[in-house]
């Protein structure tokens, strides 16, 4: 990139931003849940996610002149081009979405409250009229960087006054890109990428391109012959296929030229030079962004401007150049000054020690440090005092610095806050979140000055020294980040959430890892054996049945097996256009051949053997145990899941399945317990709906799926037979995870209209469970999101696609989410209470394992009788339904004997 300022050192060029504003508000709309919202409930993600970018820019770049480009409603000459051309331009763009059309004209109130001028010119695109801006401050010596989510714009880079400050994903991705960033990128110079693109067509603007030509191909053609016109000229070079394609679609790629490229000579009202951003209004702008509830989005404005005249909200905002002290000598006394101020402080770990963060004061410890028995102490009574405590994966603070450690004044885990904020949102590490919501970059640098200004540097710090500072930074952006996610919990009513369920289970959760569970190494040995034998079994029969030797783990050749020499029939195929053999597949295929059947077992022992069998050995611990992590911020429904190993997945209703639950052991002395809440998710499912044919069978305590099946199928409950029972039952579980009757006659392995005649008569048995259902999808449609009876918040954006699939998938989520999130609520509850009583009543029980809707216990056989009678009270007692809720316990040696 060539140097700026040659001609006057001391008079640097000019700068002006060009922003895409459509492009980049479609880019928030999608990269930020719907759930982002005023609190009279106006969604906001794509004028958040827009004005978040837009301070950022601001304070990065600080621009001399700014506008913001916009699509003007009507057609424009491509159209007309396309029309001429047979071709419909854009056609194949999806409706503007309900939630996102609104949205346009509160980030133009932005725009205009910011005093940042924009241009809309009717008959063109933004496109266009930014091509024609950058070109003129090119031609007057304006560095010109262009904002956008086009690939488009790619053609108007020109070293060294335009480049590309292009959008990858989210609303905090971005590449720079000047002429070498672009044909790094796209293997072509930026003067010839109109020509590639034309190649290879753009399906977001419904042109498509030539059959068989990539971008890869497309570049390899253009730097071959230039252009178009001359690829087209030496065709006689080309392959027979590409030399046909080429011909065949020679005037559509032609055509396609003639669409993507940028006119530069839009006749504009205002010249690069005139668009600067106004003296906007301080007041007017701060009512504004109270209005949308931009709160730390008018923090970072005040910092990117430099206004630090706001009471001290830039001073807040700009805290991050902090001093650290490491190791001090005094460490004690501070640590013990704090405990006894009672002010707000953030612990942030790391593995090189820990930093503690409160006011100006920022001092990190080594694990040196935290060896020494008086700061060691010093640490365990801040974190037991009443001072509130902020920190980001507080379970993972306990383990950090001892697993008895006390968080008594644990006021905000960050990344809990998050998660029930957006539970959808997939990471909570820091660096997401403090530039989701706060617009801070926390990214590794090389080195102490390898990290961007106006970034903070995370990680690659190889000196304790850039520890220290890395980690006391992490602390100090938790405490603001705190800040905002109680605001939004306390917005969207998840406060008494977090702090009655997701807070108090962190220490619950920590002792359970810390716990583990006795794993008998000496039967694991003697299983993998076994079950490497059966492997070995089945794949001998499953050659013999192929007439020859394969490698059953290869796709490529079960497939050339199953398809081309057996002659089996596909049922679907992959995303790629291959016949499918995954299990679903199989399963359908069971009965063409007797292979199949062997195939489909010799996956499940060959998964128990692999996963389990011979992956459990080397994560058992110098104990004897397995510490299993369990994840709090998972799944979108709130349940506990499980890793390292997942103990989750180990089948129960196979006879290898219950065997590997025999390698979980109790010590001597003591016995497994299990206790396992009985269809609580059907349980659920009768509160919520109120529907008297459910409520009645659970108050009888009768078999529902029998009373079920009797009400399905019009026979007394004496005559229900075990096949329609299992109808029943299929129904009964498939309708409290959305299934509708397709997937009902999948399962069921019926016709469609059959499996929707059993559903009708269901529903008819049960109207109070099929107007539940309409009324929640109805009303998760108007919110965007369904909640639990405790409140929990799980967002659904796609209820507002235009794809029918996906509208279809949002609505199954929509029936699923509440049952099966109060299910996981009340089983949170039950896991709290029963840590506390257990304590309380100073028993040596330990909870050790959650799975799915069961518990597991290790219990001193002397206090067996009792615990199993505290457990069964507390977990049916974790809620009050208009149903009552049921434990089945069993105890034993082992977890299989235990599961009865």
């Amino acid at each position: 990139m060539a140097k700026k300022g040659t001609d006057k050192a001391e008079e640097p060029p000019k700068k002006l931003l060009l922003l895409d504003g459509h492009s980049l508000a479609y880019r928030a709309f999608y990269a930020l849940p719907t759930d982002l919202a005023t609190p009279e409930g106006t969604v906001t993600n794509a004028v958040f996610g827009f004005t978040s970018m837009l301070v950022k820019l601001l304070g990065d770049e600080h621009p001399d002149h700014i506008v913001v480009a916009f699509d003007a409603p009507g057609g424009t000459f491509r159209d007309s081009i396309g029309l001429d051309q047979g071709v419909e331009y854009k056609a194949n763009r999806k409706e503007t979405p309900d939630l996102f059309r609104p949205q346009l004209p509160l980030i133009r109130e932005v725009l205009e409250a910011l005093e940042i001028p924009t241009l809309e010119v009717e008959g063109v695109e933004a496109d266009d009229v930014i091509a024609t801006l950058a070109t003129h401050a090119a031609d007057a010596g304006i560095d010109t960087i262009i904002v956008t989510g086009d690939r488009d714009t790619y053609q108007l880079v020109q070293d060294p006054h335009v480049r590309v400050l292009y959008n990858r994903r989210g609303v905090s991705d971005y590449v720079l890109y000047d002429e070498a960033g672009i044909h790094d990128r796209c293997g072509v110079r930026p003067d010839q990428y109109v020509e590639l693109a034309a190649l290879r067509g753009d399906t977001s603007d419904n042109l498509p391109g030539v059959p068989g030509v990539g971008e890869k191909t497309a570049a390899k053609l253009v730097n071959q012959y230039g252009s178009l016109d001359a690829i087209f000229d030496h065709l006689d070079d080309m392959t027979p296929k590409l030399r046909e394609n080429l011909t065949e679609w020679q005037d559509r790629a032609m055509t396609n030229r003639e669409m993507m490229i940028l006119r530069r000579n839009v006749d504009l009202p205002i010249g690069p030079d005139e668009l600067t951003q106004g003296a906007w209004d301080r007041e007017k702008v701060r009512t504004l962004f109270n209005q949308l509830a931009f709160r730390t989005l008018w923090d970072r404005l005040l910092e990117a401007v430099g206004s630090g005249d706001d009471g001290g909200a830039a001073d807040e905002a700009g805290g991050f150049d902090i001093e650290v002290s490491v190791s001090p000598a005094d460490a004690v006394e501070r640590l013990a000054a704090m405990a006894t101020a009672g002010d707000r402080y953030a612990v942030a770990h790391h593995p090189r020690g820990i930093a503690v963060s409160s006011g100006d004061s920022h001092l990190f410890l080594s694990i040196g440090d935290l060896a020494k028995a008086k700061t060691r102490k010093a640490v365990h009574a801040l974190l037991a005092s009443s001072a509130p405590l902020v920190t980001h994966g507080a379970k993972e603070l306990i383990h950090t610095l001892d697993d008895e450690v006390t968080l008594s004044g644990l006021v905000v885990d960050t990344e809990l806050a998050a998660y029930l904020v957006d539970p959808g949102g997939g990471r909570y590490d820091i660096e997401e979140l403090a530039e989701r919501h706060l617009g801070v970059t926390l990214r590794p640098g090389d080195s102490p000055g390898g990290a961007k200004q106006g970034t903070l540097d995370l990680g690659g710090a190889d000196d304790e020294a850039q520890a220290a500072e890395a980690t006391a930074r992490r602390a100090a952006v938790a405490l603001r980040l705190a800040v905002h996610l109680e605001e939004v919990m306390e917005n969207r009513e998840l406060t008494a959430l977090y702090e009655e369920i997701e807070r108090p289970l962190v220490p619950v959760l920590a002792a359970m890892e810390t716990a583990g569970i006795a794993v008998d190494l000496d039967f694991l040995e003697e299983l993998s054996k076994d079950l490497t034998k059966e492997c070995d079994r089945l794949v001998s029969r499953i050659h013999a049945a192929a007439g020859e030797p394969f490698n059953v783990n290869s796709t490529k050749q079960l497939r050339e097996i199953l398809f081309d020499r057996l002659g089996l029939t596909p049922v679907k195929k992959t995303p790629k256009g291959e016949p499918s053999t995954d299990a679903d597949s199989l399963e359908k295929m069971r009965d063409g051949h007797p292979m199949v059947e062997d195939l489909l077992r010799y996956r499940e022992v060959e998964k128990l053997r692999s996963t389990y069998a011979d992956a459990l050995p080397p994560l058992v611990a110098d104990d004897g145990r397995v510490h299993t992590t369990f994840k709090q911020t998972a799944t979108t429904t709130g349940r506990i899941s499980s890793e390292a190993p997942n103990l989750q997945n180990i089948p129960l209703r196979t006879a290898e399945g219950r065997q590997m639950r025999k390698a979980f052991i109790a010590e001597a002395g003591n016995v497994l317990l299990s206790a396992d809440y009985s269809q609580i998710e059907l349980r659920v499912l009768a509160h919520l709906a109120d529907d008297p044919g459910l409520i009645d069978a659970f108050e009888r305590d009768a078999d529902v799926h029998t009373a079920t099946a009797a009400a399905v199928f019009g026979v007394k409950e004496a005559k229900v037979d075990d096949h329609q029972r299992r109808f029943a039952k299929v129904v009964n579980y498939g309708l409290a995870y959305g299934m509708e009757a397709y997937g009902l006659a999948q399962r069921l392995d019926i016709d469609t209209e059959e499996a929707r005649e059993i559903l009708d008569a269901y529903f008819d048995s049960f109207p109070n469970v099929a107007a539940f259902m309409d009324d929640t999808i109805a009303r998760a449609r108007k919110l965007g999101y369904t909640t639990t009876l405790f409140g929990r918040r799980r967002m659904l954006p796609e209820l507002s696609s235009d794809n029918f699939r996906i509208r279809q998938m949002g609505e199954r989520m929509a029936q699923n989410a509440p049952v099966q999130g109060t299910a996981a609520d009340i089983f949170k509850i039950a896991m709290i209470r029963l840590a506390d009583e257990l304590r309380a009543r100073e028993l040596a029980t330990q909870m050790i394992l959650t799975v799915h809707d069961e518990l597991v216990f290790e219990v001193p056989e002397a206090e067996l009788d009792a615990v199993e009678s505290l457990v069964r009270e507390v977990m049916e007692g974790a809620a009050e339904l208009r149903v009552p809720l049921k434990v089945d316990a069993h105890s034993g040696p082992t977890w299989a004997d235990a599961k009865g």
